[in-house]
């Protein structure tokens, strides 16, 4: 028994250490649009995954300065880092429930864009967690629709009313979006199609 308590008292001492944390070249948008090349901070699972949390929150570090400066998605305008060869892009915009968070892009265009958030929900049974993406839409005039990627009724109507002046788009979420898993592929393609 001693042997356990033990065991487990170290693993309490070294439990800050099964993460590792580096930084990584990077840069930020400050809201007055000007690029700052700097570092990010990455923290690391002992298999090198990234466990930050880049929606929320971005620690930067300022190597000049020897200091660090945490930006929430009201602080800048986006950021972004390359890892492993991957490039990773974040813009501050607006959810479903008014407040911001860093989203990812996947169709940038002249008339609407199209950006996208995960967030992993705990379940219980045989779906002990599933990951939910979250859509923001976005028109040049400033309107947006939040969507879930939940493929139903609700989700085909809210895009047809948002996408109404254009009838070929109109069509085309009518024709597309059929299949949950093809989802993804056909919001990009309805995007691309608004923007032609």
């Amino acid at each position: 028994m001693k042997k356990y308590i033990l065991i487990f008292a170290l693993l309490l001492l070294c439990k800050d250490n099964l993460f590792s944390q580096s930084t990584t070249p990077g840069y930020y948008i400050t809201l007055q649009g000007d690029t700052v090349t700097a570092r990010v901070k990455l923290q690391k699972s002992l298999s090198g995954q990234i466990m930050n949390n880049f929606f929320e929150k971005v620690e930067i570090i300022d190597t000049s300065k020897n200091s660090s400066q945490i930006f929430m998605p009201e602080n800048i305008k986006g950021y972004g880092f390359s890892y492993n060869g991957v490039r990773y892009l974040f813009v501050a915009k607006p959810i479903k429930n008014g407040s911001k968070k860093f989203l990812t892009p996947v169709v940038v265009g002249t008339k609407s864009s199209l950006y996208q958030y995960s967030a992993t929900v705990s379940g219980s049974g045989y779906a002990l967690a599933s990951a939910s993406v979250y859509y923001t839409f976005e028109k040049f005039d400033g309107n947006y629709l939040f969507l879930k990627n939940i493929l139903n009724k609700k989700f085909k109507t809210q895009l047809l009313a948002f996408y109404s002046e254009d009838s070929n788009v109109q069509q085309l979420i009518n024709f597309r979006l059929q299949y949950w898993l093809e989802m993804q592929k056909d919001l990009v393609e309805i995007v691309k199609a608004y923007n032609r």
